[in-house]
């Protein structure tokens, strides 16, 4: 059959709509075949392909990239997560589902599902410090800023003298207050601790005393006492297990063989007499080396030792005075009293103050008690001299001294606080009537009324000394709880009930008031007030004589050292304003 023309247009163009239609699906499939490619399988001969349909890998090789030094964090989804891949079995051609779990990529750490392997951490980490244990750090010594670099003495002021009187006094060579004022207190806390570490004792902390001082090795001063006077003994292994005066004689074997059966005094010499002058440097009543000879200025020291510690003040150093001198127990001297060897003009400190008020109790000098050998001082010496047939060179030397206190001693004076006045009495005779700042003795024989007495009672069982009746009736019970309220406080146990223990039993006295200024020379009432103050506050151990002698100057200078007072030895108001107070500190030297 022939076809129309018609018919043959109508043939071709079918032919040619199936022909784009062809087109237009292979196409799409090269479309559809463009999103999904298997991935690439490397394999080598040792693969083990087998032909039971069930073909699989068992090695899968890929490549692995070269590690970078700064590698590059994996892309995140959003929160910072990731897939995690490690436990993908690539092995598995019908694994279509991504993995559950998913790490967090900036830090690390496994957000959900970790891998039996472990956590998977993806890029930087960095890795927390071990801490460091408590002993890596090495507690600092004790230092100042210029620690042996610079010299710290009298005038001084600042952080670094602070420093330094917090440890002397932590070492038991200070007890003032820690005031960044390098005074007269601090001078003879250095010089003591210099005596102790075998240092030349100037009183200035230079660089050898503040290494010494802040090194691990520096002694306390309780310590030091036994070992600083001299050499050591072949009977320190020797023990003691008996008590009182035993005890006392058996301790004395530390000090050098001090002997204790043997009178020492004036124009006596030799080996027993240093060691007594040494166990004198030791507890500060003399400055100087000790020369084996025992002249003026070693009995003045004697009588002073003597008189601190309530022994008969003869100058003697018998047997009572040195098995005290050579005991733990042997109280230290308030201030220095004499110095062995010469003093010359320039110097400073307790040897040159110990003179000046010897020269000023004799008449010759009229300045201030200040420790400075200036011209004052100079002239003072050099008029004594002169006066008394001696080189006039104004140099205190060893001549001199002995001459200025033989005449003290001869003239009746006391360099060792004795009484210079025909009206003193003992200070249990004067205390049953004593009476300062309003307040006057209670006692058995002080003729107090019952209701002052109730009134002790009262205060006494408040703080737990008295359970007794208040019956007013100063009796045993009383008098055993007033002893032990004393003891307790550190004051002078008398079991009378004075001005300074009812200060500090009811308390409340402030440290305020007018007072007139008491010095060197005065005499009167108010010096006798003074004197049995200091009495109970342990400061003062002499008669009350009602005058104010040299022993009255050296107990009002401690207690001005330990109130971080200025050290003069003048009771101004504000020395009797602290003292005749409840605030008032016994004396612990």
């Amino acid at each position: 059959m022939k076809r129309t023309r018609n018919e043959f247009r109508k043939g071709g163009a079918s032919a040619a709509k199936r022909l784009a239609l062809a087109l237009v699906l292979i196409a799409a499939c090269a479309l559809m075949t463009a999103c999904y490619m298997e991935p690439d399988r490397v394999v080598d001969a040792g693969n083990a392909l087998d032909n039971s349909g069930n073909q699989n890998f068992q090695t899968v090789i890929t490549d692995t990239p070269a590690p970078t030094d700064t590698p590059t964090p994996a892309p995140t989804s959003a929160g910072g997560q990731q897939m995690d891949w490690s436990a993908w079995t690539f092995g598995d051609d019908n694994a279509t589902n991504a993995p559950s779990s998913t790490i967090n990529a900036n830090t690390g750490v496994t957000a959900t599902n970790p891998p039996s392997g472990g956590t998977i951490t993806v890029g930087l980490t960095t890795a927390t410090p071990k801490p460091s244990s408590p002993s890596a750090t090495a507690t600092p010594k004790p230092t100042t800023s210029s620690a042996a670099s610079s010299t710290l003495k009298q005038g001084s002021s600042g952080s670094d003298v602070k420093t330094l009187q917090q440890r002397l006094k932590d070492l038991g060579y200070y007890t003032g207050s820690v005031d960044g004022k390098f005074g007269a207190g601090t001078a003879e806390a250095v010089k003591a601790f210099q005596r102790a570490h075998n240092l030349t004792a100037d009183g200035k902390a230079g660089k050898n005393t503040q290494t010494a001082l802040y090194s691990s090795s520096a002694k306390k001063a309780s310590a030091t006492s036994s070992s600083s006077s001299g050499s050591s003994s072949k009977n320190n292994s020797s023990s003691s297990s008996s008590s009182g005066n035993s005890s006392s004689s058996s301790s004395s074997s530390s000090y050098t063989n001090g002997r204790t059966d043997v009178y020492l005094q004036l124009g006596s010499s030799g080996k027993q007499v240093k060691i007594l002058q040494n166990r004198l440097i030791v507890l500060g009543y003399l400055t100087g080396t000790a020369d084996g000879e025992f002249g003026s200025t070693t009995e003045a020291a004697v009588k002073a030792f003597q008189k601190r510690n309530s022994i008969y003040d003869d100058g003697v150093a018998g047997p009572t005075t040195l098995t005290k001198l050579y005991s733990s127990s042997a109280k230290k001297a308030s201030s220095v009293v004499a110095n062995l060897g010469s003093i010359r003009p320039g110097t400073n400190g307790s040897a040159v103050r110990a003179l000046q008020q010897q020269l000023k109790t004799l008449g010759y000098y009229s300045g201030s008690v200040d420790g400075d050998y200036g011209s004052g001082t100079t002239a003072a010496v050099t008029a004594f001299q002169q006066a008394n047939g001696l080189e006039a060179d104004g140099i205190a030397g060893k001549a001199t001294q002995n001459a200025i206190y033989a005449a003290i001693n001869g003239g009746g004076s006391s360099s060792g606080g004795g009484s210079s006045s025909g009206s003193s009495t003992s200070p249990a005779s004067y205390g049953t009537k004593a009476s300062s700042n309003g307040y006057t003795t209670i006692s058995a024989n002080s003729g107090s009324s019952s209701s002052n007495v109730k009134a002790v009672q009262s205060a006494l069982s408040a703080k737990g000394y008295y359970n007794g009746e208040y019956d007013g009736s100063y009796g045993s019970g009383t008098e055993q709880a007033v002893k032990d309220f004393q003891k307790a406080m550190g004051l002078r146990v008398t079991g009378m009930a004075g001005p300074t223990t009812q200060r500090l039993l009811y308390g409340g006295t402030s440290a305020s008031g007018s007072y007139s200024k008491l010095q060197q020379g005065d005499t009167g009432s108010k010096v006798k007030q003074l004197q049995y103050a200091l009495y109970e506050l342990k400061y003062y151990d002499g008669d009350i004589t009602g005058t104010y002698d040299t022993a009255t100057t050296n107990a009002v200078l401690t207690f001005q050292q330990v109130h971080g007072l200025e050290m003069d030895g003048i009771a101004g108001q504000q020395t009797q304003q602290i003292l005749f107070s409840s605030s008032a500190i016994p004396c612990n030297i």
